[in-house]
């Protein structure tokens, strides 16, 4: 049976605040069963770091939606209205997990131990989703590090050319964050099919500045290829704005360039579990009622799993 590497901690941000030995031990405990029990369904997952964190730290994260991105008074918003839902008991975020390697999970510190115990679980049928699904493949797997130095230049760039500028640049560009094209490497299969017709079609043609003299009384034919057509910019339509904005602006700055950069990288990070958010809890719910029934529960312990679980399908 292959190991794993399990850490739980406790968020250094909670103010002082202590937690009782016997509650990680139980925790501890817990995460070695349901670890060995996963890993005898064949789940395949990355290194695990599980870490308690208190609700504000955690739906910090849930709207910046990683630990480590740049600021943005978007991502205020969204705390804003995921903490009123939680304070008034209108929603509730158990855990946060983070597609890296390794495979980073931030519980809620009021969950009680059957809660916790059904969350790790959870959060095991995720890894294993993010490691093994195909729309995940071409996902990097360091973001947490990358966003944490872009978050630095960015942070650089407001002290340089002011924040107002900076965030007024940044609403710009979230504006058509999403205009991207996740299927980067099937287009570029297209572009090297395309370049190789093109190249035929001209293989008998001089490629002189002085071409236009040897065709000035004859129209030859290609047999339906581009050479006599009117040249388009971009040649055919082009789905991913950010990246041709990126690459063609005669406008953007070095560092304007870098933040649109960034932010297409991350939209590239996050579309992935766009597209199969439905499918990406399905999985980790089937795999966490899979393990909660092999695992010993006394009779309150499953009784509060049922109604977690009722809850959650």
């Amino acid at each position: 049976m292959r190991k794993f590497t399990f850490t739980l901690a406790y968020c250094s941000y909670r103010g002082g605040v202590i937690c009782g030995r016997e509650e990680k031990k139980l925790l501890e405990e817990a995460l070695e069963k349901i670890s060995a029990k996963a890993s005898e369904f064949d789940l395949d997952f990355y290194d695990m770091f599980f870490e308690i964190c208190p609700s504000d730290i955690i739906y910090t994260f849930g709207a910046y939606g990683m630990p480590t991105r740049f600021s943005h008074w978007t991502f205020g918003k969204s705390y804003h209205k995921m903490k009123t839902q939680y304070d008034y008991n209108l929603g509730r975020i158990y855990e946060m997990v983070i597609n890296s390697n390794p495979c980073y999970a931030f519980l809620l510190e009021g969950n009680s131990l059957i809660q916790n115990k059904m969350v790790m679980a959870h959060v095991l049928g995720h890894c294993d989703f993010f490691k093994n699904n195909a729309y995940f493949k071409g996902t990097s797997r360091d973001m947490v590090e990358s966003m944490a130095a872009a978050a630095g230049r960015f942070r650089d760039y407001e002290f340089k050319y002011g924040h107002a500028r900076v965030e007024s640049f940044i609403d710009s560009a979230i504006s058509i964050q999403e205009h991207v094209e996740p299927r980067m490497l099937i287009k570029a299969k297209k572009n090297e099919e395309g370049t190789e017709r093109k190249k035929k079609c001209h293989a008998t043609h001089p490629s002189t500045s002085y071409d236009d003299l040897w065709s000035l009384d004859r129209v030859e034919d290609c047999g339906g290829c581009e050479c006599n057509q009117i040249k388009k910019f971009p040649e055919e339509p082009e789905k991913d704005v950010m990246m041709f904005v990126v690459q063609n602006s005669h406008e953007l700055e070095d560092w304007q360039r870098d933040i649109m950069s960034v932010l297409r990288q991350e939209m590239l990070y996050f579309w992935p579990q766009m597209e199969t958010k439905i499918m990406n809890e399905g999985w980790a719910s089937y795999w966490h009622l899979r393990i909660m029934r092999e695992i010993d529960l006394n009779e309150a312990e499953a009784i509060e799993f049922a109604k977690m679980h009722s809850g959650i399908i």
